[in-house]
């Protein structure tokens, strides 16, 4: 006698079928805006570890303006020089690095996930329904650059900044394949106001 399969069965196959194929259809067509939404979050998750290394590592070593660049005036008293301790700041620089790699090692981003829900402006599916996952991967290396900007505050007043800019490279695995990312941020790693006419070839490199 032939095998009868149960109508009810034949249905939930069916459904199944259907819904697997809805999913699939929705992954394909809402890709884009899934990588956008998790590259946002896995950028906003490394640039709070990151910023958070930079301001722990700068606290503990009491770091100041006046550790990297010293101001020369003449016998009148006006600026002649800003003169960049490079050997420090290059220091600086690898350890605070060497620490923001640490960090980020730590740190479990490895799966971001967005619910279906979240991709429709709809209040009653927000954050609701399956989730979609994608796998956070920081690629290459780490690269930090120090950055010096000068601008006008007040009369006879210049602030001098020192940032330190710092960008990661990170690979989303999405289904049905990679997207290239990466998470810019930069912070002042020290700062003063100088009082005097800074000379115009200096001010001319700080600008922005």
């Amino acid at each position: 006698p032939a095998l009868k399969i149960p109508p009810a069965l034949v249905t939930l196959a069916v459904a199944l079928v259907v819904a697997g194929s809805i999913i699939a259809l929705l992954e394909n067509q809402l890709r884009p805006v899934v990588a956008e939404i998790a590259a946002a979050r896995a950028q906003n998750t490394m640039t709070a570890v990151v910023e958070h290394a930079i301001t722990a590592g700068l606290a503990a070593r009491e770091v100041s303006y006046s550790d990297f660049v010293t101001i020369q005036r003449d016998e009148k008293g006006a600026i002649a020089a800003l003169t960049t301790d490079m050997v420090r700041m290059n220091l600086l620089r690898a350890e605070l690095t060497a620490a923001i790699l640490e960090a980020l090692e730590e740190t479990d981003v490895s799966v971001v996930q967005v619910p279906l829900g979240t991709l429709f402006d709809l209040e009653p599916l927000w954050a609701k329904g399956p989730s979609l996952k994608a796998r956070a991967m920081t690629i290459g290396t780490v690269q930090a650059e120090f950055d010096s900007q000068l601008t006008s505050a007040g009369v006879n007043q210049t602030l001098h900044r020192i940032w330190l800019e710092v960008s990661v490279p990170m690979d989303l695995l999405l289904p049905g394949g990679e997207e290239e990312t990466a998470l810019h941020t930069r912070l002042c790693v020290a700062e003063t106001v100088i009082v005097g006419q800074v000379p115009d070839t200096y001010l001319q490199l700080g600008q922005q």
